[in-house]
């Protein structure tokens, strides 16, 4: 429940944290992918020749870059694990199939090692999804235990190379992503604590893992009141105190916690509007869909003109877009509420 709260939150530093950034700048250098302007002009980012492995202009410079940088230690598997952080960037110069395409440039890049790399990569895959799967397992375990569940699932996939993928640094990295949920964890059960308390220990677990990231592989770092207030309000506890009360004194409430993250009065009042807005939208929406079951309550067969009618009723000119959601399955006004938030 809470990792999807924090992911939903688009939290960057987590994102820091994901199995493929967790590597040691000593050996996966960044490297500045240049961007590639084809234009109109699609296929130019496509394998145009694959006979001959023809390239645009722009890639056989990337190629010729990673090849200089890499060529002479691309056998070693730990500096084929690093480089998957540089796999986004490739990918978005390429078109359909992706996985063809990916091949046919590794392989110009690196020849004879695109098989083992794509392999690697995988591995890597493999682990990040581990990662998430376990991710409350890992946090219920002891340092010596969780570092001994770890290692475990590295060797699995890497006997000979996991001691050179991972080092301390990555170690840090995963620790400080799991304490940091830990602390979320706890904080979205913690009913009976002042807000205040929330607030500060929130903020103390975004710094330190925010200290960690910076620390490690010297970016700039520094906590946006943004992120912190998205994951605030998507806490269980916050909720049930803000729902617990009146709509004025819950948008007084929302407001000094807001106050208290940091944000100034201009910003305050500009979010309380939007607040005003999203609550007339939701109070709309709760009244359609109670319109809408009383409707099918009421009929045995409920043409579908009689719902459009309905959804133009209450959304007017959005109403086609309600619709369509519908028939995908998908029911906005039944979604999870955070005030605060949505």
């Amino acid at each position: 429940m809470i990792i999807k709260i924090i992911f939903a939150a688009g939290l960057s530093i987590l994102l820091a944290f994901s199995a493929y950034q967790i590597l040691s700048p000593a050996t996966a250098d960044h490297i500045a992918i240049p961007t590639l302007d084809v234009g109109n002009n699609a296929s130019a980012i496509s394998i145009i020749d694959t006979e001959n492995r023809t390239w645009p202009r722009a890639l056989q410079e990337i190629i010729k870059q990673l090849n200089q940088k890499y060529s002479d230690k691309i056998h070693h598997i730990h500096i084929q694990a690093k480089l998957i952080s540089i796999r986004e960037s490739l990918v978005n110069h390429l078109a359909q199939p992706i996985d063809k395409s990916l091949q046919l440039l590794i392989a110009a890049i690196f020849p004879n090692h695109e098989n083992s790399i794509l392999e690697v990569w995988s591995k890597m895959d493999q682990y990040k999804e581990w990662l998430v799967e376990q991710n409350r397992t890992l946090m219920e375990l002891d340092t010596l235990s969780r570092n001994g569940f770890l290692w475990q699932k590295r060797i699995e996939l890497f006997p000979i190379a996991a001691r050179d993928i991972w080092n301390k640094e990555q170690d840090d990295y995963e620790l400080a992503q799991l304490n940091f949920h830990s602390e979320v964890d706890q904080l979205d059960q913690a009913f009976d604590i002042p807000m205040q308390e929330r607030i500060e220990r929130l903020q103390a677990s975004f710094q330190q893992a925010d200290n960690v990231f910076t620390r490690t592989i010297g970016a700039e770092g520094g906590i946006h009141k943004n992120t912190v207030a998205s994951v605030l309000f998507g806490l269980n506890s916050v909720q049930k105190e803000l729902q617990q009360l009146d709509p004025e004194h819950r948008q007084s409430e929302i407001d000094a916690i807001r106050r208290e993250l940091g944000f100034d009065e201009d910003s305050i009042i500009k979010m309380s509007n939007l607040d005003s807005q999203r609550e007339q939208r939701w109070s709309n929406g709760y009244a359609y869909m109670a319109s809408r079951d009383q409707l099918l309550a009421n009929n045995d067969e409920v043409s579908s003109s009689q719902l459009d009618e309905l959804r133009i009723q209450f959304f007017g000119n959005s109403a086609q877009t309600i619709s369509r959601e519908e028939l995908n399955g998908f029911y906005r006004f039944q979604r999870t509420r955070y005030y605060g938030r949505n």
